[in-house]
């Protein structure tokens, strides 16, 4: 069970060529690796009570589909201020059968479980918004941190509403959070990209509202 800490830069992109010219970005290939840049289809599905139970407790559970893996994820707590989200992360890769009934029991030993399976309780989880977008990412080593810099494309879908995903991210890997910091403003500078504070389950649970 990876328990963690996410640490990220999110910026709204408006503009099409902003993220090719992003990718391309001579800085940034100097600091990745040959043939760096991915591309991966991801489907991500939310659950809650349907009593809103970890809405209640500020946590997202989500099961995604990445390519072909699968992750049950938890995110709780933290802030965001201009642009930069810090919280509270569990990742644990699963299987379909799980995708069939998920539960929040595969947290299970982890410091958050007893806090959210009070919320839970016996309530059987169900899905309450989707997402499917692309995700186009380069990881980069400047020496003091690794990051990883993703645009991600696509939709999130709700019982009353779909909005679009144009995002941009630079999380930390490892090193200096400080550097990756400032990358991100270097990139925000020189594409002048929007800082944005909200989270994509923040927007789905404003589309459901």
């Amino acid at each position: 069970m990876g328990n963690e800490k996410e640490i990220e830069l999110k910026f709204l992109i408006e503009e099409d060529i902003v993220k090719e010219r992003i990718f391309d970005d001579s800085h940034l290939r100097e600091m990745a690796e040959p043939e760096a840049v991915e591309t991966i289809q991801m489907e991500a599905i939310y659950y809650d009570t349907i009593y809103r139970g970890l809405q209640a407790k500020e946590v997202a559970f989500r099961i995604r589909r990445e390519d072909q893996r699968m992750v049950a994820t938890l995110k709780w707590g933290g802030s965001s201020e201009e642009g930069l989200h810090v919280r509270g992360e569990l990742n644990v890769p699963v299987d379909q059968e799980f995708c069939q009934a998920p539960t929040i029991e595969i947290f299970k030993g982890s410091a958050i479980y007893h806090e959210i399976q009070a919320s839970v309780a016996d309530q059987p989880l169900i899905p309450v918004m989707e997402m499917d977008f692309i995700r186009k990412q380069i990881q980069v080593d400047t020496g003091k941190s690794i990051s990883v810099i993703s645009y991600d494309e696509g939709e999130i879908r709700t019982e009353s509403g779909r909005a679009p995903i144009s995002e941009l991210e630079v999380e930390l890997y490892s090193g200096s959070q400080e550097d990756m910091v400032e990358l991100g403003r270097e990139l925000a500078a020189k594409y002048n990209l929007k800082e944005e504070n909200k989270s994509k389950y923040q927007l789905g649970l404003e589309l459901m509202e």
